[in-house]
């Protein structure tokens, strides 16, 4: 039996690397579908008039000269800081009620409780004027955008609203 398994594993890992290594061969890069990911695999596009989350993405983690790591943010992203913006995401509370005031919007659905849906570039720390009732359905929030060089998060959204599209 533990010889089978083994075989069986070692074949599916060689399997895999083969497929990578053609597609490298290939000259195919693998892209990330433009869009808001949802449950099942599609991508839905965002509506018009919220900042695109390939844009907050760009966002890149580096290694500081203190040794911390921390974000490194491109031109156009800096342009939003302090801007009013509206956002379209994945509501991901931060506690445990039907109400919400201060969650995380992720570019991805939450799936799992214990697990974060992407890095801090795909997530913006939501501090809304009233509760927003949660949801597992995308939301759109509006508010003003803080650009964070120095915090747990990227992106803060405050006076935050839940808004209709």
């Amino acid at each position: 039996m533990m010889p089978r398994t083994f075989a069986t594993v070692f074949a599916t890992l060689a399997l895999a690397a083969g497929v990578s290594a053609l597609t490298l061969a290939a000259g195919v890069a693998a892209q990330t579908p433009k869009g808001l990911q949802v449950p099942g695999g599609g991508v839905e596009i965002a509506p018009a008039g919220t900042i695109p989350w390939e844009l907050l993405q760009q966002a890149k983690t580096v290694q500081k000269s203190d040794k911390k790591f921390g974000p490194v943010f491109t031109k156009e992203i800096r342009s939003l800081d302090k801007k009013q913006v509206k956002l379209y995401g994945f509501m991901m509370p931060l506690d445990q009620s039907r109400l919400q005031k201060r969650f995380l919007l992720a570019s991805f659905p939450p799936h799992c409780s214990f697990c974060l849906p992407g890095g801090p570039e795909s997530m913006v720390e939501v501090i809304a004027d009233k509760p927003v009732e949660f949801t597992y359905e995308p939301i759109i929030v509006a508010g003003r955008l803080a650009v964070l060089d120095d915090d747990v998060v990227y992106y803060r959204l405050t006076n935050a609203n839940a808004v209709q599209p």
